[in-house]
């Protein structure tokens, strides 16, 4: 009996799911699979016939066909159908007054021509022209071009050797000396010194001191701190004050230090080198 059942149909799906629960979805998607499978068959055979159709025009040419001869060739042919007899005969009129009639030969008279006939020169020897005459005053020429050159070779060269004295002059004049180098008191072998000693340059200073009067009015005392130079011949140079006390009492020490007598230089592998020397000046008022 079983052999009798189409198993595409709804007796065979029946006897399959008997006994079985039909609601689970399992029955549902069988009884519709053979709508699903006509329809797919039908897709199929109409998507092979127009790979077919569209085959068959692309061997035959239609395609190429249409794309060489495009709008433009229609609009042209079209144009040349209903062009009329009037404009090539307006074309060939214009065509005919384009061309230019060639211009006859012009005959020259007889007259001109004779005119334009190229004379012909003799050369004759002059029985005057002395040729021993021409080459000694070409001679002189030459000898008298040559001293010229040599003369102007001279002044030139005499002019070059003055320029570059000048410029040497010139150039010895913009070189300016360099600046002498200042050690401080840790970088010489043998410091500055006043003559005969710190003693005496304390008792030098107590000699020649002059006590400002507006500090004095004003009862202001205590120490200024001045830097100076110890030249190489001893002079003292570049006075200035690194730590005042008053405007009065820091112009009187810079005026002390200035009024100095020459120092002994300092030395360095025996010879004088200008040294940067710090001293302070102690003001104090007498009870």
């Amino acid at each position: 009996m079983a052999k009798d059942v189409d198993l595409s149909s709804k007796q065979w799906l029946d006897i399959v799911f008997d006994g079985k629960n039909k609601e689970f979805g399992a029955y549902e998607m069988r009884a519709n699979s053979p709508k699903r499978h006509t329809r797919a068959v039908v897709i199929v055979i109409i998507a092979l016939a127009v790979i077919l159709t569209l085959l068959i025009l692309s061997i035959t040419g239609v395609f190429s066909r249409a794309e060489e001869e495009g709008p433009d060739a229609a609009t042209e042919q079209e144009l040349a159908t209903f062009a009329p007899d009037e404009v090539i005969e307006e074309e060939e009129e214009i065509e005919e007054q384009i061309k230019f009639e060639e211009p006859e030969e012009i005959i020259q008279p007889e007259e001109v021509a004779n005119e334009q006939r190229v004379t012909e020169l003799m050369i004759v020897e002059d029985e005057n022209f002395d040729k021993d005459k021409e080459v000694k005053d070409k001679s002189e020429v030459m000898e008298n071009e040559a001293q010229a050159g040599a003369l102007d070779i001279t002044e030139g060269t005499n002019d070059l050797n003055k320029q570059i004295v000048r410029d040497q002059v010139i150039q010895e004049e913009v070189k300016q000396p360099e600046p002498e180098k200042v050690y401080n008191m840790a970088m010489v072998e043998q410091k500055p010194e006043f003559p005969g000693g710190d003693a005496a340059m304390y008792k030098w200073l107590g000699d020649h001191i002059v006590y400002p009067a507006a500090a004095v009015e004003e009862g202001v005392q205590g120490r200024v701190t001045v830097s100076f130079d110890v030249a190489k011949d001893g002079s003292i140079e570049n006075v200035k004050v690194i730590r005042g006390r008053h405007q009065a009492l820091d112009k009187e020490a810079v005026r002390l230090v200035k009024a100095m007598p020459k120092w002994q230089p300092g030395r360095n592998n025996g010879q004088p080198v200008k040294v940067t020397y710090t001293l302070p000046v102690t003001f104090k008022l007498q009870n």
